[in-house]
């Protein structure tokens, strides 16, 4: 196995566990949103939602920087 290989796979296995994780982020950002208030377990929420989207950040710049540059996105094959 060629590194250029291991590090397509790693790498979309990053782009797709921080793209997963950063929609499920997104969607807690919404519901925590719609529920707003000044009680203190809703701002220590906000705290971690914002610590975990810099993670999620952090994941994704991370797969886009071990992909090779060669890489070129393989479109499903079309169902006929």
């Amino acid at each position: 196995m060629s590194v250029t290989s291991i590090r397509e796979r790693v790498a979309a296995a990053l782009l797709r566990t921080g793209t997963e994780l950063a929609i499920d982020q997104r969607e807690l950002e919404e519901r925590i949103a719609a529920v707003a208030s000044r009680d203190a377990a809703f701002s220590s929420a906000h705290g971690a939602v914002a610590c975990a989207r810099w993670s999620h950040r952090a994941l994704l710049w991370l797969a886009w920087r071990i992909q090779p540059r060669t890489f070129v996105p393989r479109a499903p094959a079309p169902h006929v």
